[in-house]
């Protein structure tokens, strides 16, 4: 068993706590970020296609597009889930990153005039949005949420991790990894020894601190199932 530091939104972090006890490890919940939904209507225009990258994007869409029956493409099967459960009829689903999203949008016969309306969060790489201009086919950036930075007190994680360090750290955005080196380096007593580091991308990777970077074990793929089996 091990004791796994996961850094989410408190509401996602439950459903990974849940997927991590069932493996028979043991959840520590410290969030380092918070979710706000940005108000406003949605962008009107000639939109070929709808595009969603995470699940926190749907609400939005399944407002202000009820019933649309318009090409949906999501990155995920968590995502592409949570739009066929609102109503979302064609719902195409890339397996990666945004970035394979240009190719199911090539093989939905979107061409150069076409045009797709992207609910987005901020901030975001912009992925998704290179992948489609080098694509040929227009993106409509919507922002519809916002993702926003919390430092949790040192007495918050003294009382997280009040049974010792955690064996390992999930990250799974680039949010996440910039925390974790800023909780290394205000509590440095707290973290040792060191805990794996456990990224689910390089990108993500990329954003912790030289010295924690050389350690971390990236997953196999985007899965999250994936980052958990390095846990074995």
């Amino acid at each position: 068993m091990a004791r796994v530091l996961i850094l989410r939104v408190a509401d996602a972090a439950v459903q990974t706590a849940e997927a991590l006890t069932k493996r028979g490890h043991r959840p520590l919940v410290l969030p380092v970020e918070s979710m706000r939904t940005i108000g406003g209507p949605a962008p009107t225009g000639d939109f070929a296609a709808l595009a969603a990258t995470s699940m926190r994007a749907v609400p939005a869409l399944a407002k202000a597009f009820p019933g649309d029956g318009r090409p949906v493409f999501a990155v995920g099967e968590r995502t592409g889930s949570a739009l066929l459960a609102v109503g979302f009829t064609d719902v195409r689903i890339a397996a990666g990153e945004a970035g394979d999203m240009a190719r199911l949008a090539r093989g939905a016969g979107l061409g150069e005039t076409a045009t797709i309306l992207y609910a987005a969060g901020r901030p975001r790489t912009g992925t998704l949005e290179t992948a489609l201009t080098a694509a040929g086919i227009g993106c409509h950036v919507w922002e519809v949420y916002e993702t926003v930075a919390h430092r949790p007190e040192r007495s918050a994680v003294a009382a997280v991790l009040h049974d010792g360090p955690p064996d390992a750290v999930l990250l799974l955005s680039a949010g996440q990894a910039t925390a974790y080196g800023e909780l290394v380096a205000s509590c440095p007593d707290l973290f040792q020894p060191a805990p794996k580091i456990l990224a689910l991308s390089a990108r993500i990777a990329a954003a912790l601190p030289a010295n924690l970077a050389e350690t971390v074990r990236l997953s196999d793929d985007t899965r999250l199932a994936s980052l958990f089996e390095r846990l074995d």
